[in-house]
């Protein structure tokens, strides 16, 4: 085997371990996100206080949540999992939702692509997990109504840090404009309209317009809007009234700054074959 082909070999190899470390990440995540939700939102909660909350949240091995039988190790491969058991627990039979497998599709699709574009390893881990902490952020609004303030330091964190190794875009004062701009704007609707927004969105959303930062926080705020106000339109009740009705825009703030991270690595993308263009030219 000549040298090229065994460079294209490790080329596959690289990107089905990228892929398998995507979904296994997110297999992680939509469970800690399930965790979460029972142990700090519904009857699980009176069960643990404190730090052994999070003990149990992170060191109980994986079990079918309605019968907690437990998990055999096959079966918590990422995507083929779900199909090994054919969507149902073996003890239980109770279904396992298609949310699992295709969450976890979507994020070895993601780890591909972003290291396709950005050639960054640790720009495409530091996404990774920022994704992650965003379906906890997805699962506990669109639930619950509430977003898990324990989980903004770690969006904080790994936001900037994808910023920094994706873009080389360090944290300077543009995006702390940006933050006091938008915290201005959902304290203003927060005391003078009451029901207006939530606690959770005045926190949230101006640290992902800060992360998101200048000019990108127009493509956040506009996809964020655009999306909450179509889904509540199309998943309405016929002739229900959108005034009034409580929508999780944690949800919906979280998909835009997902949508926002792919505009800028596109973006920055082509800014860079342009320059290189360019450069050929002259």
């Amino acid at each position: 085997m000549d040298e090229t082909n065994w460079l294209s070999l490790w080329s596959l190899s690289a990107y089905g371990i990228l892929f398998f470390f995507g979904a296994s990440l997110a297999s992680f995540y939509t469970t800690l996100g399930d965790r979460i939700l029972f142990y700090c939102y519904e009857r699980g909660r009176k069960e643990f206080q404190g730090l052994k909350r999070w003990k149990v949240i992170f060191s109980k091995p994986s079990h079918c949540p309605s019968c907690q039988t437990a998990i055999t190790k096959q079966h918590l491969v990422p995507i083929f999992g779900w199909f090994l058991t054919k969507g149902k627990c073996n003890q239980c039979r109770v279904e396992i939702p298609k949310l699992y497998p295709l969450t976890e599709f979507l994020f070895g699709l993601i780890a591909i692509f972003v290291f396709f574009i950005s050639e960054s390893l640790p720009g495409t881990f530091c996404l990774l997990f920022f994704f992650g902490h965003l379906l906890i952020a997805m699962f506990t609004d669109a639930k619950k109504l509430s977003l898990d303030y324990e989980n903004l330091p770690f969006l904080l964190g790994f936001g900037f840090l994808s910023n920094y190794f994706l873009f080389e875009e360090s944290i300077g004062l543009i995006h702390l404009y940006v933050y006091l701009g938008f915290l201005v704007f959902y304290l203003s609707i927060y005391f003078l309209f009451r029901g207006g927004t939530g606690l959770g969105d005045v926190l949230f959303s101006p640290t992902f317009a800060a992360i998101a930062g200048n000019p990108f926080w127009m493509v956040y705020f506009n996809s964020s809007y655009l999306l909450a106000v179509g889904f509540s339109f199309l998943l309405r009740k016929q002739g229900e009234s959108l005034k009034g009705k409580k929508v999780p825009m944690g949800l919906y703030f979280s998909i835009g700054i997902f949508f926002t991270f792919f505009f800028k690595l596109i973006v920055h993308y082509y800014e860079w074959e342009g320059f290189l263009d360019y450069g050929n030219i002259e």
